[in-house]
C-alpha cells in the first residue's frame, strides 16, 4: 500500500506549483476573453456612440430628402442594413444604415425611405427614423456577465493555487462518500496542528472508503479552506513523499 509521507510534503513549503495541462488551457481561454472584451466594447460603443452623435446633428440641423432603397439585408438582432440614394440639387447622394426591423419590413429595393442631412454636406446622412440600438446593450451586458464569471475563476484558481503552494498536509479520515454518479463526493475531518478539528468536502474520480486514512492539505490561517492533497488541477515538485507501508 502506498500512502503520502506527511513530514517530507510539509518540508517542500512554499512548494513549486503549476497548473496541470487542463487547467492551464482553460486559464490561457480566460485570459483571452478578458483582453477580448474591452477592444469588443470600445469598438461597439465608437460605433454606437459616433451614430447618436450624427443623429442629433441631423435632428437640430438637417434637411429632409425622399430617397429610393437600393439594398436590404437582414442583420443579426433583427434589424436590417439598408442601402439607399437620394437627390439633393439634381446631385445623387448614396448611403446606409442599421436600422430596426419593425420599421422598414416593407422597404424592398425601389421602395421609398425618409433621409435626413446636412445641407452643406449631403454625404452626412442617414434615415429619420434611426434610432439607437439597443441590442448592443444586451450584447455588452452579456459580455460583461461573461467577464465577471471569466475573473471570479481566476480568483478562485490564485486561491486554490496558494492553498497548493504554501498549505499543511495532514492525515485526515473519510467520513462519507456520494456513490450516485462520478465524480464522488468525498466528506473528510482533520485536527490541524493547533489541534483544532475541522472537516470538508472534494470531488474525486475514485469512490474512498468509511474511515478510510486521506492526505488533507489546509491553509494555517484559514483551515476552513482545505481540499484533499495532491489536488486536482496542480502539481507540484514532490518526487518522495510517497512511500510503501
Amino acid at each position: 500500500m502506498i500512502r503520502i509521507n506527511v513530514s517530507a510534503a510539509n518540508a517542500r513549503i512554499p512548494r513549486k506549483v503549476q497548473c496541470d495541462g487542463a487547467s492551464s488551457n482553460v486559464l490561457r481561454v480566460v485570459l483571452f476573453v478578458i483582453m477580448l472584451y474591452p477592444v469588443v466594447c470600445i469598438w461597439g460603443a465608437y460605433d454606437d456612440i459616433k451614430n447618436s452623435h450624427l443623429h442629433n446633428i441631423l435632428r437640430l440641423e438637417g434637411h429632409d430628402a425622399n430617397g429610393e432603397v437600393i439594398e436590404r439585408h437582414s442583420i443579426r438582432r433583427g434589424g436590417v442594413d439598408v442601402r439607399y440614394r437620394f437627390s439633393v440639387d439634381g446631385v445623387s447622394y448614396s448611403g446606409h444604415a442599421e436600422i430596426p426591423g419593425h420599421y422598414y419590413r416593407a422597404s424592398i429595393p425601389g421602395a421609398h425611405i425618409s433621409i435626413r442631412y446636412l445641407p452643406n454636406d449631403p454625404r452626412v446622412n442617414q434615415p429619420s427614423n434611426w434610432e439607437w440600438d439597443w441590442g448592443h446593450i444586451v450584447y455588452f451586458l452579456l459580455g460583461l456577465v461573461i467577464l465577471v464569471g471569466a475573473g471570479n475563476l481566476i480568483i478562485v484558481t490564485l486561491r486554490e493555487r496558494t492553498l497548493a503552494r504554501m498549505g499543511i498536509v495532514v492525515e485526515g479520515k473519510v467520513t462519507g462518500c456520494t456513490t450516485a454518479s462520478k465524480p464522488f463526493t468525498v466528506y473528510y475531518e482533520f485536527t490541524t496542528k493547533d489541534n483544532v478539528w475541522m472537516e470538508g468536502n472534494t470531488d474525486m474520480p475514485d469512490e474512498c472508503e468509511y474511515g478510510a486514512s486521506i492526505p488533507v492539505i489546509y491553509l494555517r490561517g484559514n483551515p476552513k479552506r482545505n481540499d484533499v492533497y495532491p489536488m486536482s488541477g496542480f502539481s507540484d515538485d514532490a518526487t518522495d513523499i510517497y512511500e510503501e507501508v
